[in-house]
């Protein structure tokens, strides 16, 4: 069964949503199509730092990193090269049509990330998705 056809079929599952939480429907909530699970699985990579996960120490994004370091002028070019990058290497079905990276002056230590994207094997599929990162996050979410 191809991917269109699974995101037709309203009894098939392609992934879990994230955050992971509960649904009327079962354990965790889950994704019915495949654009919407390529959408969790790039936020899962970028917010994830390699060395994180047991099982592949490698899979991550150095966006966390990156974020911490000084601005200059090439602070965007850095962030952009890692997400293809990152792409690249663990999520090769898609392809990045635009990144747009904006630092909002209300709030400068936040940075936040949307990707136009497309499936490579449905290449008339496209998505956006949007990260945002904040150097504090995890000290204000405790």
């Amino acid at each position: 069964m191809g991917a269109r056809e699974k995101d037709l079929n309203p009894d098939t599952f392609i992934g879990l949503k994230l955050p992971l939480g509960y649904s009327d429907t079962g354990y965790f909530k889950q994704t019915k199509t495949t654009l919407q699970q390529a959408k969790y699985n790039i936020i899962n990579l970028f917010k994830t730092i390699p060395g994180e996960r047991l099982g592949q120490p490698g899979f991550g994004s150095e966006l966390h990193r990156i974020l911490f370091e000084p601005l200059n002028e090439e602070f965007s070019d850095i962030i952009e090269e890692s997400i293809r990058s990152s792409l690249t290497k663990w999520l090769p079905y898609i392809n990045i049509k635009n990144i747009k990276i904006t630092m909002p002056d209300y709030n400068i230590n936040r940075v936040n990330i949307s990707i136009d994207f497309g499936l490579s094997f449905e290449p008339d599929r496209f998505g956006t998705v949007s990260v945002s990162f904040d150097q504090f996050e995890s000290a204000i979410n405790q």
